[in-house]
């Protein structure tokens, strides 16, 4: 009996200097770690990228020149014409900058806004013709487009995002058309200028997580169709010879139309989290 006793006494002992330690101890007395929870979609981020786009659109330059010769009490009015066309329906490559900030509302749902802007380097146009006495050229010049607006998303999986976009956009551009008429030795000549003109912009496209490479790095594919307005401008110019036997005017009248401008994009753009958001996990209880 009293080796059982002994035995027990010994056994307790050695558990008791185990625990105090900290060598043993069981789960409920030990406290779970915090970890933190990386959500990957929300935050600012920033992007750049490369992609093609077709630009349709079509501007349609005029003139009219009348002469007004009068003998006296006679008048022999005559009328001159010069018109030119610019067309543009190909594809060019373009290059993307953009930033934008992102929210996981729920497990699958994202919503965010951003802004980018989009370099054309292959976006002109020119026409230029006439005659021996008169010529009409034209030059449409596109910088870009930028455009600000937002996405809805939704995660097929963890590292897989689908979603539309929409927005407000800008096409940047520059065009002037220049009529000039020197006949008769009595010249007459008119410059016309279209600038920056507004639009919106609809798409979508799916973005990839690229979690072997960078948590924060990802890949997003897209496709976008914008459609920006019109515009149009006249001008007038006008000028007088006179003679003790004649008088000769001319009058000018020129028209620069620039239609509606399509453009189709598809892009692929790198983008970095620059901020992820991290939630604590409480210990298990």
């Amino acid at each position: 009996m009293r080796k059982s006793v002994a035995l027990i006494a010994f056994v307790l002992l050695q558990s008791n200097g185990a625990f105090a330690d900290g060598s043993g101890g069981s789960l409920k007395d030990s406290p779970a770690p915090i970890v933190a929870a990386y959500d990957g979609w929300s935050g600012f981020s920033v992007g750049a990228g490369v992609g093609a786009a077709s630009i349709d659109q079509n501007a349609i330059a005029s003139a009219k020149r009348t002469d007004i010769f009068c003998f006296w009490w006679c008048s022999y009015p005559k009328d001159h014409y010069l018109s030119g066309a610019m067309n543009d329906d190909s594809w060019n490559v373009f290059g993307t900058v953009q930033v934008g900030y992102d929210r996981l509302i729920s497990d699958r749902i994202l919503i965010g806004a951003f802004a980018d802007y989009d370099f054309y380097p292959n976006g002109d146009e020119s026409s230029s013709g006439g005659t021996k006495h008169s010529f009409l050229s034209g030059d449409l010049h596109r910088d870009g487009a930028w455009t600000v607006g937002g996405r809805l998303g939704f995660l097929l999986r963890p590292d897989v995002l689908v979603y539309g976009l929409g927005g407000f956009s800008r096409l940047n551009q520059k065009g002037d058309v220049t009529a000039y008429f020197d006949n008769y030795h009595l010249p007459t000549s008119v410059t016309l200028k279209a600038g920056d003109v507004d639009g919106w912009t609809v798409g979508g496209g799916i973005e990839t997580k690229l979690e072997r490479i960078d948590k924060r790095l990802s890949l997003k594919l897209e496709y976008r169709y914008s459609q920006f307005d019109g515009e149009s401008g006249s001008g007038f110019d006008k000028n007088d010879s006179y003679k003790w036997w004649l008088l000769h005017c001319a009058t000018e009248k020129a028209r620069f139309n620039v239609d509606d401008a399509t453009v189709q994009s598809v892009r692929a753009v790198l983008v970095w989290k620059l901020q992820a958001d991290a939630t604590p996990i409480e210990p298990l209880k």
